[in-house]
C-alpha cells in the first residue's frame, strides 16, 4: 500500500514537473512574441535617401520660383530662363533650360516607383499593391483636373463674370467635384482633432477615392478630346479639357504599372522599344498630333514613360560602373540625334530624343547628389523642399492662380524693388512650412 502511494506520489510529481516545463515554454514563447511585437512597433522608419529628396527639392524649388516670378512683369528680363521651347534659353535646339525640370520630376518618380511597389507588396500583397498605386496615380490626375477646373472654370466665373452654365462639360463636372474635394479636405483636417481612428480612416478614404474618381473623369474627357484631335468637329471641340504636369505624372505612372515587376533590363528593353517606335511615328508626320497638347496627353505619355522607366533603371545601377556608361551613351545618342540628324526635340508632346536627353542630364545630377549622401548639414535646404513635393506644388499652384488672378493689375505696377521682397517672402514661408513638416516626420502622400 505504501509502495503504491509512493509510486503515485512520484507520478504526480513527475506530471507537475512536465506541466511546469510546458508552462515555462509557453511563457517563454509569449515573451518572445511580445518582444517581437515590441520591436516591430518601435522600429525606426527606413531612412530616406537624401539624394532623392534633394533632387526632388531642386525641381520643386525651381517650379515654385517659376510660378512666383511669372506673376510679376518686372521679371520680364528673366524670360529666357523661364521660357519653354523656342521662347527660352536653348540648351539644345528645341529644348530650353526651363524644359528640363518637368522631365527631372518624372525621372525622380522613376527612382522611387519600384521600391514603393515592393514595399506595398510586402505589406499587403501584389493585388493590393497594384490597386493602391493605381488609386494614387488616378488621384494625382484628379488633383490636376480639379486645379484646371479652378483655373479655367471658377476663376472665369468669379473674376470675368462668366456663367457656370456657359462652361464646357469638362469644367462643369470637375468644377462641382472641386468643391466636394474642398469640403472633404476640411473634413480631413477636422478629423485630426477628433480622437476616433475609424473617423480619420474614413475621412482619408473618402478624399482619396473622390480624387481618384476625378482622375477617371479627367481621363475620360482627355480620351474624348484626343479623339477630336484626329476627327475635328466643324464648330470646335465639344469636350474642352486641360492637361498639365500633374495629369501627366498620373497617367505616366498608370501606364508604367504593367512593367513594374520586370527587372531593370526588362524595363530598359521596354523603354528602348518605345523610343524606337515613338521616334518613327513622330519623324513621319505624327508630331503635329502629339504637339496639340502642352504635355502631350495620351500620345505624349509614352515619351514621359521613357523617362520614368529609365529612372527606375538608373536607381538600381547607382553603385555600378554601368551607371555612368549608360549616362554618357544616352547623352551621346540624344545629342547626335538632335544636332546631327535633326530629330524633333521638344517638351511639348515629349519627343523621345527630348526624353533621352533629359534622362541623361537627370542621371548626371542625381549621380552627383549621391556622392553627398554622407553630408548631412543641420539644415538641408533642398532636402526640406523635397520632403513634401505634392503639397508644395499644389499650394504653390493655387497661390499663383489667386495672386495672378486677383492682384494682376497691382503686380503689373510693381517694380523690381517691390517684387523681389514679395517673392523672397513667399519662398521663406514655403521653406518654413516644409521644414516644420519634415521636423515632425510628416510626409503627406496620396
Amino acid at each position: 500500500m505504501k509502495k503504491n502511494q509512493k509510486d503515485n506520489s512520484q507520478e504526480l510529481q513527475l506530471n507537475n514537473e512536465v506541466i511546469n516545463d510546458e508552462k515555462i515554454k509557453i511563457n517563454e514563447k509569449e515573451q518572445l512574441q511580445n518582444n517581437q511585437n515590441f520591436n516591430v512597433q518601435t522600429e525606426k522608419p527606413k531612412e530616406r535617401i537624401l539624394s532623392i529628396d534633394r533632387f526632388r527639392g531642386i525641381c520643386m524649388f525651381a517650379v515654385i520660383c517659376s510660378f512666383m516670378l511669372g506673376i510679376f512683369p518686372a521679371f520680364a528680363g528673366l524670360k529666357p530662363i523661364l521660357g519653354h521651347g523656342a521662347d527660352g534659353f536653348q540648351v539644345l535646339p528645341g529644348i530650353s533650360f526651363a524644359d528640363l525640370f518637368a522631365a527631372m520630376f518624372i525621372f525622380v518618380i522613376g527612382l522611387t516607383i519600384v521600391q514603393s511597389f515592393k514595399s506595398r507588396e510586402r505589406k499587403y500583397g501584389t493585388r493590393k499593391a497594384y490597386w493602391q498605386l493605381a488609386i494614387r496615380f488616378l488621384g494625382i490626375i484628379g488633383i490636376g483636373g480639379l486645379l484646371s477646373s479652378f483655373e479655367n472654370g471658377w476663376s472665369s466665373v468669379f473674376i470675368d463674370g462668366e456663367k457656370f452654365s456657359e462652361l464646357s462639360v469638362f469644367l462643369k463636372w470637375l468644377g462641382i467635384l472641386f468643391w466636394i474635394a474642398i469640403a472633404l479636405v476640411l473634413n480631413l483636417i477636422i478629423s485630426a482633432f477628433i480622437k476616433c481612428k475609424k473617423y480619420k480612416q474614413l475621412s482619408s478614404a473618402l478624399l482619396r477615392y473622390l480624387l481618384a474618381f476625378a482622375g477617371v473623369m479627367t481621363l475620360f474627357f482627355m480620351i474624348i478630346g484626343m479623339g477630336e484631335i484626329f476627327t475635328p468637329r466643324p464648330e470646335g471641340w465639344r469636350y474642352d479639357w486641360e492637361w498639365d504636369i500633374l495629369q501627366n505624372i498620373g497617367l505616366t505612372g498608370l501606364i508604367a504599372l504593367p512593367f513594374i515587376k520586370m527587372d531593370k533590363w526588362g524595363r530598359l528593353i521596354i523603354a528602348s522599344i518605345i523610343f524606337v517606335v515613338y521616334t518613327l511615328l513622330l519623324q513621319n508626320g505624327f508630331y503635329p498630333y502629339a504637339s496639340r497638347v502642352i504635355e502631350g496627353g495620351l500620345i505624349g505619355s509614352f515619351g514621359w514613360l521613357i523617362l520614368l522607366l529609365l529612372g527606375s533603371v538608373f536607381v538600381e545601377l547607382k553603385d555600378d560602373k554601368l551607371y555612368w556608361i549608360l549616362t554618357s551613351l544616352f547623352l551621346l545618342i540624344s545629342v547626335v540625334a538632335i544636332v546631327g540628324l535633326e530629330f524633333t526635340a521638344a517638351k511639348r508632346g515629349c519627343t523621345p530624343v527630348y526624353a533621352l536627353f533629359c534622362s541623361s542630364v537627370s542621371a548626371m545630377v542625381w549621380g552627383g547628389l549621391n556622392y553627398l549622401n554622407n553630408w548631412k548639414p543641420k539644415f538641408g535646404f533642398f532636402e526640406v523642399w523635397g520632403s513634401n513635393a505634392i503639397v508644395s506644388y499644389v499650394s504653390g499652384y493655387i497661390l499663383m492662380l489667386i495672386m495672378g488672378g486677383l492682384f494682376e493689375p497691382t503686380f503689373a505696377s510693381i517694380g523690381l524693388g517691390g517684387a523681389i521682397p514679395i517673392v523672397l517672402a513667399v519662398l521663406i514661408v514655403f521653406t518654413l512650412c516644409n521644414w516644420l513638416l519634415k521636423r515632425k516626420n510628416t510626409y503627406i502622400r496620396m
